[in-house]
């Protein structure tokens, strides 16, 4: 989660079409990540990683723009993030 927030940080400043790119591989790979981590959460949560894997895929992209729009989708996915690898951290695994 820590490289994700840098990587978001990074990513508000002036940067290359090239980095919102593989900022989009990055995000879009950690929602899939955590949804493999929370198979079994409850019924809202994997909808909202499922939601981020295609608002950040890089495939099909989703253009956000480079204004407030885009900063606020990128920093609350990684404040989503943060919270839910907090909460599966503490979780028990059986």
């Amino acid at each position: 989660m820590t490289i994700a927030a840098i990587a978001v940080a990074i990513g508000l400043l002036p940067m290359p079409y090239e980095y919102y790119v593989l900022l989009r591989f990055l995000l879009c790979g950690m929602s899939i990540w955590l949804l493999s981590q929370v198979a079994g959460g409850s019924g809202v949560t994997p909808w909202v990683l499922v939601g981020l894997a295609i608002l950040f895929n890089p495939i099909v992209p989703i253009e956000l723009g480079r204004g407030l729009v885009s900063a606020v989708a990128h920093i609350g996915a990684v404040a989503y993030f943060w919270m839910l690898s907090r909460r599966t951290a503490h979780a028990p695994r059986w």
